[in-house]
């Protein structure tokens, strides 16, 4: 901790914020960077904003909470993650700091976004996807009355499926008895619009809130998945949060409800169609099951995982959980290396608690599944594939047994890719940001000395 000159410049940059009862929110969308602090902290900023110094600042606080403040420890929090600069970073050097800072959360994938409030860094500013699409079309899209219609449809289908449990298919719907191949590739070719659609409804309902997100591609744990990118929601109002997180399920209830409806009007003849068309639209409402299914799974970054944080008050459970048993695991060791968790409260400590049995049977279960299931069942279908290219005795002689290896090959194959890439990836952003910090603290520790010796 430097001890920084009572005098010193406090330069804050661009950023926005959402106070609430007992945390605040900070954020900066060029660089997708956004933090929680304590309300007082958001004081603190906003009097540095104004131009105050360490020492007006700390009698401020003083005359408005009653007590003293050691502001060191928060100024140098600010600076590590560049929301604000200690004297001698003016001019150009303050300009090559934001530039540097901007480029850094770019590189390094930093989540978290907020509304713009400037563009220090043109041409690396973090752009959302389907810019187009302008906030006042989001929010109609995702208004009151559109909300309660699909909400109406959601009901019709469930009601339907209580009235006719036996309309709902087993998940031997997907061995198609006839044209197996072309029947899988057009489930697929469903499947996969399904889900550009839900994570669109993620990006549209994010833009009604004034956030901006990206579609891209990820995974949890070995798992192949689509995401968006919508980090900035926090900086949102609780409802629009619900609206962000719960738009991909509403769809997926919506279309899932709708396939259910069509099955009973086929089983009626009220609907006459072709066989093959009930046996698609039968196969369609399974993906739709499993992706509500898939947000399910609390343990991971789900979108019923938001909800429940969102709900309880809790930013980063995962995180804050993780941190907690590796504390847990420290003590048994006799490490005296901890993990902070200071900044949590009772309440959110309790939460800690309960869901680390949630995050520890759910992924026990999922990495045991990668070993017993997903592993042998990949490695199964590609030695039947490599028998079959090279003409010898296979399992696979038949262009629809070729289409289940390449589908199993592509999902599962894809996902341990991708998550391996995405590992090593983390790994280099976090050495990146740690260096990146280091070189903000210490140029703000040479400030302060500075300082103290003009002084």
């Amino acid at each position: 901790m430097p001890g920084y000159p009572p005098d010193s410049v406090i330069t804050v940059l661009p950023y926005s914020h959402r106070r609430e009862a007992d945390s605040a929110v900070i954020g900066d969308v060029d660089r997708q960077v956004f933090l929680s602090i304590p309300p007082e902290g958001l004081d603190v900023l906003e009097w540095f904003a104004e131009g105050c110094t360490p020492a007006e600042a700390s009698r401020r606080y003083e005359a408005k909470h009653g007590e003293t403040a050691d502001l060191d420890d928060f100024i140098d929090a600010m600076v590590a993650e560049g929301f604000i600069t200690v004297d001698g970073a003016t001019g150009d050097e303050a300009a090559r700091t934001v530039t540097a800072t901007a480029a850094a959360g770019t590189a390094t994938g930093a989540s978290g976004a907020a509304a713009p409030a400037g563009d220090p860094a043109p041409g690396l500013r973090w752009k959302s996807h389907m810019e187009w699409i302008s906030q006042k079309t989001a929010r109609r899209i995702f208004s009151t009355p559109v909300l309660v219609l699909a909400g109406l449809v959601i009901a019709a289908g469930v009601l339907t499926a209580v009235l006719n449990p036996g309309i709902i298919p087993g998940a031997t719907v997907l061995l198609f008895p006839e044209h197996f191949a072309l029947l899988t590739w057009a489930t697929m070719a469903i499947m996969i619009v399904g889900i550009y659609i839900h994570e669109v409804a993620h990006l549209v309902a994010a833009r009604a809130a004034g956030v901006p997100a990206r579609i891209g591609i990820g995974s949890r744990l070995y798992i192949l998945v689509a995401e968006t990118d919508m980090s900035g929601i926090w900086l949102a109002s609780k409802k629009e949060r619900y609206v962000a997180f719960l738009s991909g399920p509403i769809v997926d209830g919506v279309f899932g409800s709708i396939a259910i409806i069509l099955l009973k009007l086929m089983e009626t003849g009220a609907l006459s169609v072709p066989q093959e068309i009930q046996w698609l639209t039968a196969a369609a409402l399974w993906t739709y099951f499993g992706r509500l299914l898939w947000q399910c799974f609390f343990f991971m970054h789900t979108d019923f995982y938001y909800v429940i944080t969102t709900a309880i008050g809790t930013r980063n459970l995962i995180k804050d959980t993780e941190k907690w048993m590796l504390n847990g695991l420290r003590r048994l060791w006799r490490s005296p290396k901890r993990e902070d968790l200071s900044d949590l409260s009772p309440r959110e400590m309790k939460s800690v608690r309960w869901y680390s049995a949630v995050y520890l049977l759910g992924r026990g279960v999922t990495i045991a599944s990668l070993f017993a299931i997903t592993l042998p069942v990949l490695i199964g279908y590609l030695s039947q594939a490599f028998l079959f290219a090279t003409g010898q005795d296979s399992r696979i002689n038949s262009f629809d047994f070729a289409t289940i290896v390449l589908v199993a090959v592509l999902l599962d194959g894809g996902g341990l890719f991708v998550s391996t890439r995405n590992l090593l990836r983390r790994r280099r952003a976090r050495r990146a940001e740690q260096a990146l910090h280091g070189e903000r603290l210490a140029a703000a520790q040479t400030a302060a000395r500075a300082g103290a010796v003009g002084s």
